[in-house]
């Protein structure tokens, strides 16, 4: 699949132009609809048939050419986040209190460019989905897809994601086998006392003194609880308290976050905080309520995809610059939910172009214009790499990504 340096140069401007248009528009979870207008219009002058309202907002398009072979799937995710944008670049977000800060207009428009390149500059026999996911941060629409049926509509035998990480240098590619991406757990305890002047503290029970005790607490637990080779974070995000100076409470709210590659660590800490937050909570005269939920669970990669994603990398990016030992983030992502499904891969494509490069979820982010092309064009190489691979073998390498304990 090679295109002149002039078709080249056209394919990239034209995903510069879309990827630009994609962050005016950002949309949060499953209010995607002008973006899934704009990703529609585009399949459609690529000529490429798509289904319309999975999950509600999502899209899924469908290459197929020769006569029946597998399926596989390649998907970006739409949505963005609840963030004021502090850039002042012409193409800055039009929707107050909302902007793409993580990248996802530039995930879409690597998608559509390597739908481009799929349709017209490709030649295999099979089919391959182009999956337009919403809700991906924090509403799980990955799993609302495949709660509306997107295996029953579609047989996808291989699946792929691809993230920008600002974290690797521009143009980098990086993946791995096994726990990729953490799981990631919220929990909220409420502490409950007994209000009163703060003048007069003997004749009231403080939680918020329960609180602070119970905050220092947590800290300790991944020290005490997971095994020193086993990885975790446990991190306090939110302490609400009583609205005035001269009042003492009657209850406090503590919130926070558990990270781990493994449901065995995050049930030894979610008993952990439940025996700590009670025996504290006792201490100190309060009653404790713990609200433990599972949110997404960790992202594992399949061996034998990270095989093929490494091998299509090799097609498209440097030598040097293609790494197969990707380190593990405490970072979660929902595309877990597809990868406890399918036989998938997920890869981090580099996208700093300078050290002091703002992070993802940043207000002053925007996604690298100079990695789109890359990433199109390893989605095609990937799709290009599954099909010869599936026409070999019929062995995946495991019939999926879950790990063993599950």
């Amino acid at each position: 699949m090679m295109l002149t340096e002039s078709q080249r140069q056209d394919l990239e401007s034209r995903l510069i132009a879309l990827r630009r248009s994609l962050h005016r528009i950002p949309e949060t979870a499953y209010q995607e609809v002008r973006t899934s207008d704009l990703i529609c219009e585009r399949l459609e002058t690529l000529g490429i048939p798509f289904l319309r309202g999975m999950a509600g907002t999502g899209v899924v398009g469908f290459i197929t050419k020769g006569q029946g072979g597998p399926c596989i799937a390649l998907r970006a995710d739409m949505d963005a986040l609840p963030i004021t944008e502090h850039n002042r670049f012409e193409h800055v977000s039009q929707h107050a209190g909302c902007m793409h800060a993580c990248g996802h207009d530039g995930h879409m428009a690597m998608l559509l460019g390597g739908a481009e390149l799929i349709s017209r500059h490709m030649d295999f026999n099979g089919t391959v989905c182009l999956v337009f996911q919403p809700a991906e941060e924090g509403h799980a629409g990955a799993r609302a897809m495949l709660d509306d049926g997107l295996l029953e509509r579609f047989s996808i035998q291989a699946m792929a994601g691809l993230h920008n990480w600002p974290s690797l240098p521009a143009n980098c590619f990086a993946t791995r086998p096994g726990a990729m991406m953490a799981s990631s757990n919220k929990f909220e305890i409420c502490l409950e006392g007994r209000g009163g002047h703060a003048a007069q503290p003997h004749t009231a029970t403080n939680p918020i003194i329960a609180a602070a005790q119970l905050c220092l607490g947590l800290q300790t637990l991944v020290a005490g609880e997971v095994k020193a080779s086993d990885s975790a974070v446990l991190t306090v995000t939110q302490l609400q308290a009583g609205n005035g100076f001269n009042v003492i409470p009657d209850q406090v709210s503590i919130r926070g976050t558990v990270r781990a590659f493994d449901s065995h660590t995050v049930d030894r800490l979610a008993g952990a905080i439940e025996r700590l937050s009670e025996g504290i909570g006792a201490a100190f005269g309060c009653q404790s309520r713990v609200d433990f939920r599972r949110s997404y669970p960790a992202l594992v990669n399949n061996p034998f995809m990270v095989g093929l994603a490494v091998d299509a990398a090799r097609q498209v990016f440097a030598p040097g610059q293609v790494s197969a030992l990707a380190e593990p983030t405490m970072a979660a992502e929902d595309f877990a939910f597809f990868s406890e499904r399918i036989p998938s891969v997920f890869a981090f494509i580099g996208s700093a172009s300078h050290a002091d490069e703002p992070p993802l979820h940043s207000a002053h982010y925007d996604f690298n214009d100079a990695i789109l092309y890359s990433g199109a064009a390893w989605f095609a190489a990937f799709a290009r790499t599954c099909f010869a691979a599936l026409s070999a073998t019929n062995d995946l390498g495991g019939q999926c990504n879950v790990s063993a304990e599950r």
